[in-house]
């Protein structure tokens, strides 16, 4: 029997010291494989296809084992450290090259296919750029799991920019109607001025966009986020006609899709779309369980079990 997996520098992986609990609180995790080898086991298992999972802009992988904790099925579950986490080594610049690494890290693992990747937030487009990749080599890619995972702004059809706007403006009214003439200009501005800063990362370019805030314990994780961030922005989705999940979180904020089908329809033949208590940070938080519970029917109906 092997000892658990311990991260040895946790100040390289944790996002929230909530998931870090979670972390601690999970106990065996792994098979003993060095965090250094970039796929990191987080649940052991049987010989079965295991999972592999990518974290958000953050490169954090501790943020996952909440899910890989309350997973069931019997399949190994793995995630993929990107790379820039470790010492002064750089990250990539374009999700291409993201999605890239990632198979190369999950081919020393697992040669051949099927494979089923889940991606968090950001690495969902990670995980859809694999899938990508390798279906174009030859290899099985029968499940994509997209936890709350979203494309630029600029490629949301108008459709779903209306819908959002409309809600937007019904919530500024009904905020003016309860201020005094005192407080009416400046809730007026500032929401103005986020309807400007929307607009900008919609694609008009109207205002200077605010400076993105990079989150992570050390410079290390700052530079995954910002790289991880900045490729996302740029990326644009190919047509893929594989089974991909997309695992919407039940709050959804007013500046986000209400129907994910808008935004990723014309880019997913095989798109479909379930729900889940929480929050976008909520669903691999206080909420893993019931991600993780969604993730074992979909893996257990593709492989049988």
């Amino acid at each position: 029997m092997t000892e658990p997996f311990v991260p040895t520098d946790t100040s390289l992986l944790f996002r929230s010291i909530r998931a870090a609990r979670s972390w601690l609180r999970a106990g065996a995790v792994g098979d003993g494989a060095p965090a250094a080898a970039g796929c990191v086991p987080i649940k052991p298992g049987i010989n079965a296809p295991p999972v592999f999972m990518i974290p958000g802009a953050t490169g954090s992988i501790l943020q996952l084992a909440p899910i890989a904790a309350a997973m069931q099925i019997p399949a190994p579950v793995y995630a993929i450290r990107p790379r820039g986490m470790a010492g002064e080594e750089l990250p990539f610049e374009h999700l291409d090259e993201m999605a890239g690494y990632a198979i190369g890290l999950m081919h020393a693992i697992r040669p051949q296919g099927p494979y089923l990747l889940v991606g968090y937030s950001a690495g969902g487009l990670v995980a859809l750029e694999m899938a990508q990749q390798l279906t174009a080599d030859g290899h099985e890619v029968p499940l994509v799991v997209l936890l709350d995972t979203y494309p630029s702004r600029a490629v949301w059809p108008l459709a779903c920019h209306l819908d959002i706007l409309a809600r937007q403006a019904l919530n500024a009214i009904w905020a003016l109607r309860k201020c005094t003439l005192r407080q009416i200009a400046g809730e007026a501005s500032r929401r103005l001025r986020s309807l400007f800063q929307y607009l900008t990362a919609s694609g008009l370019k109207l205002v200077e966009p605010p400076p993105l805030v990079a989150e992570g314990t050390d410079a290390a994780s700052r530079r995954v986020h910002v790289a991880t961030y900045n490729a996302g922005e740029a990326y644009r989705p190919r047509p893929y006609g594989g089974k991909v999940v997309f695992l919407q979180p039940e709050e959804t904020p007013g500046l986000e899709p209400r129907k994910p089908r808008q935004v990723w329809g014309r880019f997913l033949a095989g798109l479909e779309v379930r729900r889940v208590p929480g929050s976008h940070l909520k669903i691999v938080e206080e909420a893993a369980a019931a991600t993780a519970a969604e993730i074992d029917r979909l893996v257990a109906g593709m492989l049988g079990m």
